[in-house]
């Protein structure tokens, strides 16, 4: 079965520019607002003549099975073998053959989601108020004391960027998924892209891990 895309009217992907190196998380406006939930995955897709990128945003707690700081050897080891299995793009994407699509690298960012709107809060007051900066700054450095104490409770993020070259993009029609097996508490992957100047959205889910366009 083929999931169904729609064309859509997106705002165009920060992957669009596929030409310059791509900027961090942080910069590439990936990650929305309030998007923070888990078993939802979200995949940006982007080819641009022979040069194919994705990008996953995940819960951290869906890809390593928590979000805070490694407590332990145990969970250290945990953190380690999880962030090299998302890496690895030959086991998580299938794409068709008469693509003759080559995996070049990958790239791992992770973002503390509280942490990045604790700070911008804070640079809002300082900047706002530049004579309470060093109270602001004592305040957010307490603040950050008091995080590490109840950090299990903050959000965080794992995005990931994968390079492709593709040798026959015209070939690039669909993409597999295993995400849903290598990490089981996945519900549903929102996939949106641009192939050939069309924009396009599916929705993948254990059940339907492959979209075809």
């Amino acid at each position: 079965m083929k999931a169904k895309f729609c064309l859509l009217a997106l705002p165009l992907l920060p992957l669009s520019a596929l030409a310059a190196p791509l900027p961090d998380a942080h910069e590439s406006g990936v990650h929305q607002e309030g998007a923070h939930q888990h078993g939802l995955g979200s995949l940006s897709l982007a080819l641009n003549e022979q040069q194919l990128v994705l990008e996953l945003l995940a819960p951290a707690a869906d890809i390593v099975g928590f979000e805070h700081a490694p407590q332990n050897i145990e969970q250290e080891q945990q953190q380690a073998a999880a962030f090299k299995r998302v890496q690895d793009a030959n086991v998580l994407f299938t794409l068709p053959k008469q693509a003759e699509c080559t995996f070049i690298k990958s790239k791992l960012i992770e973002q503390d989601e509280d942490a990045l709107h604790e700070d911008d809060h804070q640079h809002a007051k300082a900047d706002s108020h530049p004579a309470k900066s060093i109270a602001a700054d004592e305040h957010q450095n307490a603040a950050h004391d008091h995080d590490h104490d109840h950090d299990e409770h903050g959000h965080s993020d794992v995005l990931v960027q994968y390079h492709y070259q593709c040798l026959q993009p015209q070939a690039l029609t669909s993409l597999d998924t295993q995400l849903f097996k290598q990490f089981a508490s996945f519900n549903k992957i929102e996939l949106q892209g641009i192939i050939a100047n069309s924009q396009i959205a599916a929705t993948l889910s254990p059940e339907q891990t492959r979209a075809a366009w």
